[in-house]
Formats: structure tokens, C-alpha cells, sequence
């Protein structure tokens, strides 16, 4: 058996796991579970088990072919190797069992589990995912002969320099900003998430800024 046959037949497992076990503790589910919670992380919807499932099993299939879509763009990039794809397909599957996870357990124990919890699994996702899926060095075509001028190697230079900050410093915010929502409310987490990005993405537009005009002004 090939280690990429392995590996997804492991990720399978991984995702179905939590709905096995639900389903081997069916008869201990009460006969109403909460099916939406409000701003206010009050049930303002209920529904009978089969419902309640239905919505799980809907909300997994979404999960699944977004997941599947995006490890087939993944697997296409060029410099990705096999075992960062191992790591993508393995950390993928996780978040998906986490999800699942969240999703039984706000109906059995009537908390809006998945709202709060969900923004610390995405954003810790998008640390590995940066890690595992997005490679140190810029991938850079040979160069042609009339690429070879000191100017155009500058620019490249600038590339890889700002690539691999961007990668540092997205890795790094994203471990902090998962620690810092475990101090705030659920409500919250999606926007200091996002606050946290977006103010990333204004520094290194900003170096990126500082670095070309210093090239222009050599």
C-alpha cells in the first residue's frame, strides 16, 4: 500500500470517528436538541434527533468538499512536496474532527460550542496550514539569460526576503492571536482574528513598500 493511499485512508478515519461514536450512543441523545443558538449563546431553535443529525451530516459534507478542493489546489502548487502534503491532508482532517466534534457537543450539552470554538481551530489551521503548506523559499524559475542584470536579481532578492517574513510573522501572529482568544469572549474571536491578519498584512505591505523604494534609490 502506497503511503499516499495510507494517509487518506487515516484522514477518513480521523473525520467519521466522531460521527461513529455518536451514532454508537444514539439511544442516549435526548429527543430534542438545540439546532441554532442566538447571539446571546441561547438555543432559540430546537428539532428532533433525526433533524439535529441532518444538520450535522449537511454541515460536515460542506466541510468535507471545501476541504477536498482545497488540498486538490494545493497538491498543483508547484514546491510541494509529498510529506507537506501528508502534513496538509493529516492537519485538514483534524480540523474537520474538531469541527465535528464542536458540533455534537453543542447539541448534547446545549452550548453554542461551535460558534466559540470554531475562530481557535480556523486560525490555528491557518498557522500549520502556513507552516506545512507554504515553503520557506519562494519557488523561482531558472533565470534566462536576460534576467541576469544586478537590478532584476535585486527585485528577486526583495521577493524571497518579503516571502519569508510574511510566512514567519503569519505563523507567529496566528499561535498568538489562538492564545489570546482563549481570554475573550466567543463572541469576539472571529474579529481580533481578524484585526490580527489584517494588521499583518498592513506591515508587510508596508516593508514591502520600504524595501522597493530602497531598491529604486541604490
Amino acid at each position: 500500500m502506497r503511503i499516499k493511499r495510507i494517509y487518506q485512508i487515516l484522514s477518513a478515519v480521523l473525520i467519521v470517528l466522531p460521527m461513529l461514536v455518536l451514532l454508537g450512543n444514539w439511544e442516549r441523545i435526548p429527543d430534542q436538541l438545540p439546532l441554532h443558538f442566538d447571539q446571546f449563546g441561547q438555543a432559540d431553535q430546537f428539532g428532533t434527533r433525526r433533524q439535529w443529525l441532518t444538520s450535522i451530516s449537511w454541515s460536515i459534507l460542506v466541510l468535507s468538499t471545501i476541504r477536498i478542493v482545497f488540498l486538490n489546489l494545493m497538491s498543483r502548487q508547484p514546491g510541494i512536496g509529498r510529506s507537506q502534503l501528508v502534513k496538509l491532508y493529516l492537519s485538514t482532517a483534524l480540523l474537520m474532527m474538531g469541527a465535528s466534534i464542536l458540533l455534537i457537543g453543542q447539541g448534547v450539552w446545549q452550548r453554542p460550542l461551535y460558534q466559540e470554538w470554531l475562530p481557535i481551530l480556523f486560525f490555528l489551521f491557518g498557522s500549520s496550514f502556513v507552516y506545512y503548506g507554504v515553503p520557506a523559499e519562494l519557488f523561482i524559475e531558472p533565470l534566462k539569460p536576460n534576467q541576469t542584470n544586478q537590478s532584476f536579481i535585486r527585485q528577486l532578492a526583495i521577493r524571497q526576503r518579503v516571502h519569508s517574513l510574511t510566512r514567519l510573522v503569519t505563523i507567529r501572529v496566528n499561535l498568538l492571536t489562538v492564545l489570546v482568544m482563549l481570554f475573550v469572549r466567543g463572541q469576539d474571536r472571529w474579529s481580533v482574528g481578524i484585526l490580527a491578519n489584517l494588521l499583518v498584512y498592513v506591515f508587510i505591505a508596508g516593508y514591502s513598500f520600504y524595501l522597493r523604494r530602497h531598491l529604486n534609490e541604490v
